[in-house]
């Protein structure tokens, strides 16, 4: 079989120290081999060389294809204006405009590198514009303002679609939020995704207006149930604690559940997700763009709870660009008074914020999700899933450097050893 190297002036396979003029010999679908360019060139019958970085292919942990067309609603402003300019926008899409916008939302993830995602799906085109991409990852189907009258409906309809088939995605529940959903239809949904084995995705504790919601029934979010006509049980009076006690009151925290967000904690429960296994996706942008503060991230790194970054969506966050998301990641670290970051459990080292940030796009990021065995480090046998950075740094600096400076210029994304995007 053919083999193709790709080299650059710094290669960072995540599985050891960044390595000057390094390559990735591709076969296939398939790395064969990681190392000096020079010692690869051999086996190789063409090369494609970048002036910077070549890293795995990113992983976002949160992101919806489908609204790929809305990049004009990506603007600064608070959330429950955001969320009715998206309503408003999409209104009077067909299933070709819902299509589309699916396709145009895996293109933006690919020009940034992106080739394994967790994608919420509204409409359902998310799922084959991602395959066809070949895309890695989990598609979750997203329900949300459901009230115990649509119960069975919506449970029933969730099952069957759970049982089509998608080629190379892995499909999942998405429980768009605890202020979208009656409680019972909330607990149904988790045991679903138990029942049936697939992971459950949820955004929660994402503002001090969904807290006061749970926790009281009251505020602008409980407002907007009520005019929608939404018959939760919550809204009597709210269910008395905080979004994440709810969640886990309702059986949805969980080893294969994902929270994005997190932003909203009380004292103790950062530990509680790392207790019951919870991968926390956070989105500092989105979440500074919709001004709901910051994620607590000093807990979550004393809790050692698992983490990722994710983009959240086109409509907010419109370039899709997770190595963005990386740099606001650690700036928002070190503006909250953290120096470095904790290594793994039982580990004394640890890492600058900017490679702790790289780790949570590429080798952490697909650990926490679920996804490592097929994203985050470039090693022989795995998929040839990589992307090239055009960025002057040496190896001693490289990974800092890819998040300081690296936003944008993403110049090659190869997705099962075929070139996705380039530039």
């Amino acid at each position: 079989m053919t083999a193709v190297l790709y080299s650059a002036s710094v290669l960072c396979p995540m599985t050891g120290p960044p390595l000057s003029e390094g390559g990735v010999l591709v076969a296939g679908e398939r790395i064969v081999k990681v190392g000096r360019a020079v010692e690869l060139r051999r086996d190789a019958v063409r090369e494609h060389h970048v002036e910077g970085v070549l890293l795995p292919g990113l992983v976002d942990g949160a992101t919806q294809v489908e609204l790929g067309a809305a990049t004009a609603l990506a603007a600064p402003g608070p959330y429950v204006p955001w969320m009715k300019a998206v309503s408003g926008y999409t209104a009077s899409w067909s299933a070709q405009d819902w299509a589309g916008s699916a396709r145009r939302g895996v293109h933006l993830l690919l020009r940034a590198g992106t080739t394994c995602a967790g994608d919420a799906v509204l409409r359902g085109a998310g799922v084959p514009a991602a395959a066809r991409a070949g895309l890695g990852g989990t598609s979750w189907v997203e329900v949300g303002w459901v009230d115990n009258r649509e119960h069975d409906q919506v449970v029933t309809a969730l099952e069957r679609t759970l049982a089509l088939e998608a080629p190379g995605r892995v499909v999942g529940v998405c429980a768009a939020s605890p202020i979208a959903l009656g409680t019972g239809v909330l607990q149904a949904l988790a045991e679903l995704a138990g029942r049936a084995d697939v992971p459950l995705h949820v955004r929660a504790a994402r503002n001090a207006a969904e807290a006061l919601a749970v926790r009281e029934g009251r505020g602008p979010l409980a407002d907007l149930a009520t005019q929608r006509g939404m018959e939760f049980e919550w809204l009597d009076g709210g269910a008395g604690c905080s979004p994440v006690r709810y969640l886990d009151a309702c059986g949805v925290l969980r080893a294969s559940t994902s929270l994005a967000h997190g932003l909203a904690l009380d004292d103790g429960e950062a530990e509680l997700l790392a207790e019951r296994g919870v991968t926390v996706v956070c989105t500092p942008r989105a979440d500074a763009d919709l001004r709901a503060g910051g994620a607590p991230l000093k807990s979550y790194a004393d809790a050692g709870v698992a983490l990722a970054l994710g983009t959240t969506s086109p409509a907010i966050s419109a370039t899709c660009d997770v190595l963005a998301e990386a740099r606001a990641w650690a700036r928002l670290a070190r503006a909250q008074g953290l120096q470095d970051w904790p290594g793994r459990p039982g580990s004394h080292r640890t890492r600058s914020l900017e490679q702790q940030a790289l780790r949570l796009v590429t080798v952490d990021g697909a650990r926490a999700m679920g996804w490592d065995g097929h994203a985050g480090v470039l090693a022989a046998g795995r998929q040839a899933d990589l992307v090239g950075i055009e960025l002057a740094t040496t190896a001693h600096d490289a990974e800092a450097t890819v998040v300081t400076d690296g936003s944008g210029r993403q110049v090659l994304t190869v997705v099962a050893g075929v070139r996705r995007a380039r530039r």
